[in-house]
């Protein structure tokens, strides 16, 4: 035989047992019978690794089918074969330990629904929500008060379960004041200056949006709504035409424009913008005139995503419809609020209308069940952009649309102020949250707050890597097991992008010093670290932290792609805020802020290669106190001046270092102690991290396994923000990029 038919007889000849119900391992050859070199290739390393190792998607994520690829080789012939692997999820492997006790209240005469899952404690130690079957179904309305037992059963589990209800004649929500305590300056009063990473970071993503193809971004809207594509090339990736998720990346482009106006003020970007709405409200009116589909739906599909769904249909046959939804709904909505498109809104409003329309005519069991499908239920922020209508036009369907994504089984434990979070997808949950606060903006209902204030401590103080990234394989595990989870797949950019915009609505209420602190870790050391250098316009989907990671840019319009373009026009929002008269400086970043209300300007000099030494030039129109976060890498030592004379006795009050700025032109250098510390998870002391202020410093490395130091080593500084210890080069995660890398390393004995 020649090499050809080798190769194509080994193609032939090769099986690999029944790939349409996977539960162990797959045996893959790297030489076929007949004498070819086979190489193997996965789409999903994460559940489908490239030797053949399966990782069962755990119980309620559904089956998942992945593509493998075989490429077949013999002299200098080679063709590859696509072989699909349906993966099954797991089956319930928890031991029941016991439930949380469930006490509720219901109103007498109203719907009350019981929890569609519990708060389960299992025998192996974990805590997690269990769906469970209620005697009689979840909808109940009580005639008269008194105390009732409901009795049901986990489900897929035999194990009996009951809520006890406490029946009141009348239920009043608590209330909490919804006026901010602080005020941002996050609509272009604050821009970064200077020539560093940040602006570099900003700057070219400026010129990626500005090199993008407008009518590539609007094919496949126009595809489903019958319109011309003007020979536009299609989308790729999870854009695709075929791909069940096309139309996300352009609701983050949208987004993308609207905030590099507001950071930049750049009128092409504004431009390009306002193309974009205009012929996507061409699709809207062209969409609402096809058969089958209904007034204001736009999308680079039809409905029929949205009817799968509401039949149950799992992922991979659907992909998160109103996820997609979501992404289109926040870009319009951003390009209102920073571009001030009217038509925006306009395309916007119908869009919340259909929603509401949609999903008015299900009942709150079918939307629970619908939320609880493992990413074809994943709706993104659908309760936060909803709200936000609300908040914009008074009209209470908007709000009554947004109450339609309630997720119980997140809210409820959050509600309960229990860490119930393991097993849970990171980044789907975290937006659910951030519309959480949302609707508390817009109804003071204390019960929104409440829980969201306990998701941020539980993710934040309990599921957060040394970078400030969360989740590993887009998983929550246990608490307090990070040192445990140090893989190659760990912190989804998604995530933190998703994180600090609830730090954000949390800060405003709470001004705490300790959420600034997470917001500067992460700023710093995880989006900052996630963008390719140059303009390629490219994110990491993971960061790993295992020994040795590399960062890979897949370039496929992934979900981090889609926010990435976003968050690197956001470093000057919470760099300054406003506290009745007070001006409080969060973060240490070269900058400018015209507050015009004061007649106060302020312009912020830094070197990020000296993060410690700080210069704020002030000229102000009248008095004003000054407030000056302590940052947690500082140790609550600063020397501080005022035009040229220290000051003596420092006021710090929570956190932050109190200032009397008088009237006038002054200079002021700050002075934080800056040195090399080291950081240990909670669950591994023997492993640790080097921190040299803000910035967590990665050894540039490439073997897996942990490199090891002693007690009391650091790396010294070499030139600017590069550091060596024992011959290996350390820099911030921020300077790496094509490098294998070491964030954590072991300590010797």
């Amino acid at each position: 035989m020649n090499a050809e038919e080798i190769v194509k007889k080994d193609m032939e000849a090769l099986y690999l047992g029944n790939l349409n119900t996977v539960e162990f391992d797959l045996d893959l050859p790297d030489k076929g019978k007949y004498g070819s070199d086979i190489k193997w290739r996965s789409e999903h390393e994460v559940y489908l690794g490239s030797d053949g190792k399966i990782r069962r998607p755990s119980y309620g994520m559904g089956n998942r089918t992945y593509s493998l690829w075989g490429t077949f080789s013999f002299g200098a012939v080679s063709a590859t074969k696509e072989y699909k692997v349906c993966i099954l999820e797991d089956h319930p492997r928890i031991r029941v330990k016991g439930i949380e006790p469930v006490n509720l209240e219901a109103e007498v005469g109203k719907e009350f629904f019981l929890p569609p899952s519990l708060i389960v404690y299992t025998e192996e130690g974990e805590t997690l929500m269990h769906p469970v079957v209620w005697e009689g179904g979840s909808k109940r309305k009580y005639g008269q008060q008194g105390r009732r037992t409901e009795t049901g059963i986990l489900d897929d589990l035999s194990f009996q379960v009951e809520a006890q209800i406490n029946v009141k004649e009348k239920l009043e929500k608590e209330k909490k004041d919804t006026k901010p305590k602080m005020r941002y300056f996050d609509h272009g009063e604050a821009v970064l200056e200077g020539d560093n990473r940040l602006t570099q970071a900003q700057d070219e993503m400026s010129r990626f949006l500005l090199s993008r193809d407008d009518d590539q971004m609007l094919y496949n809207f126009r595809e489903a709504a019958g319109l011309d594509t003007k020979e536009a090339e299609p989308m790729t990736g999870w854009d695709a035409p075929e791909c069940s998720l096309r139309g996300h990346t352009t609701g983050h482009y949208l987004s993308a424009l609207a905030l590099c106006y507001k950071a930049t003020g750049d009128q092409k970007t504004k431009q390009k913008a306002e193309y974009m709405i205009r012929e996507l409200e061409k699709c809207q009116e062209a969409m609402g005139k096809m058969p089958g589909i209904h007034e204001g739906f736009l999308s680079g599909y039809p409905e029929e995503q949205f009817d799968k769904l509401e039949a149950y249909v799992p992922y991979p046959d659907i992909w998160a419809p109103y996820y997609t939804l979501h992404k289109i709904l926040a870009g319009l909505l951003d390009c209102f609020e920073f571009i001030g498109s009217e038509t925006a809104l306009g395309i916007a409003k119908k869009m919340g209308k259909w929603v509401y329309d949609r999903l008015s005519r299900l009942s709150q069991e079918q939307r629970l069940k619908m939320w609880s499908i493992y990413i074809a239920g994943e709706y993104g922020g659908m309760n936060d952009v909803l709200a936000r209508l609300y908040a914009i036009t008074g009209e209470t369907y908007y709000l009554d649309a947004a109450r339609f994504f309630d997720n119980e089984k997140l809210f409820f434990p959050m509600e309960q102020k229990i860490d119930a979070l393991d097993k849970m997808h990171a980044n789907q949950h975290i937006p659910q949250i951030v519309g959480a606060m949302e609707i508390f903006k817009v109804t003071g209902e204390k019960r929104y707050y409440d829980l969201s204030e306990f998701f941020w401590n539980t993710v934040t103080k309990r599921r957060t890597y040394a970078i400030g990234g969360t989740g590993e394989g887009e998983m929550f595990h246990c608490p307090d097991c990070i040192g445990n989870l140090l893989s190659h797949h760990t912190a989804e950019s998604c995530a933190s992008y998703n994180m600090l915009k609830l730090t954000k609505e949390l800060y405003q209420y709470e001004g705490s010093k300790e959420m600034m602190d997470y917001y500067e870790r992460t700023l710093f050391n995880h989006i900052l670290a996630s963008r390719e250098h140059g303009v390629s316009g490219e994110s990491v989907y993971f960061t790993p932290l295992a020994p040795g990671g590399k960062k890979v840019f897949e370039r496929e319009n992934s979900c981090c792609h889609g926010t990435g373009m976003e968050s690197h026009f956001k470093y000057a929002d919470m760099i300054y805020a406003a506290e009745k008269d007070n001006l409080i400086v969060n973060l240490f970043v070269e900058s400018s802020l015209r507050w015009e209300e004061k007649d106060v300007f302020v312009r912020q000099k830094t070197d990020m290669d000296v993060p410690g030494k700080i210069q704020i030039e002030i000229e102000a129109g009248a008095d004003f106190e000054m407030k000056i976060r302590d940052p947690y890498w500082n140790n609550g030592k600063a020397d501080i001046w005022m035009d040229e004379a220290k000051w003596a006795q420092l006021c710090e009050k929570d956190g932050y270092f109190c200032l009397d700025i008088p009237q006038g032109v002054h200079e002021i250098q700050i002075q934080f102690f800056c040195s090399i510390e080291t950081e240990s998870p909670q669950d591994r002391g023997d492993l640790g991290v080097f921190r040299y202020g803000p910035y967590i410093l990665a050894a540039v490395q490439k073997e897996n396994e942990y490199l090891k130091f002693r007690k009391g080593e650091r790396p010294v500084r070499e030139k600017g923000s590069r550091f060596r210890l024992r011959g290996i080069e350390f820099r911030p995660l921020f300077d790496i990029e094509e490098e294998n890398y070491h964030v954590y390393w072991k300590k010797e004995d």
